[in-house]
């Protein structure tokens, strides 16, 4: 049993092992029981790059295109945000990828756009900085 905590507007913020007791929940925010096991949770929306998850890559300007690999075991499709803009994946070979160039230097910030399905906190999310 996990207990994952929702934003007012119904978006998953966290999920933990334990649950939240005395834990402040900002206004509109509320709990709830998942009868799943943290790790099973945590699988269910992972986004990968060159085997870093959950935490920043940085690759060099002009560095190879980065294939980006997100697993949502069960989906047939996926919603993905990529810096604000959405873009609905079908499976390839078994799981779901996204190119990004490196022409230009940036950050690119990749969650789930389904924020109320999948938790956007830790394996969830991933941040590449391309740097000059």
């Amino acid at each position: 049993m996990i207990t994952l905590i929702r934003s007012k507007d119904g978006t998953i913020k966290t999920f933990s092992p334990r649950p939240f007791e005395g834990y402040n929940l900002a206004l509109g925010e509320s709990i709830e029981l998942v009868d799943t096991t943290f790790e099973e949770f945590a699988q269910r929306f992972v986004v990968s790059c060159m085997g870093v998850t959950g935490e920043t890559l940085s690759v060099k300007q002009g560095s190879p295109d980065l294939i980006v690999n997100i697993t949502a075991p069960g989906q047939t499709t996926v919603d993905v945000d990529i810096n604000g803009s959405i873009e609905t994946l079908t499976p390839i070979d078994g799981g779901f990828q996204v190119i990004l160039g490196t022409d230009v230097p940036g950050v690119f910030v990749i969650q789930p756009a389904e924020r109320k399905k999948f938790c956007a906190a830790g394996q969830g999310l991933l941040v590449i900085e391309v740097n000059p």
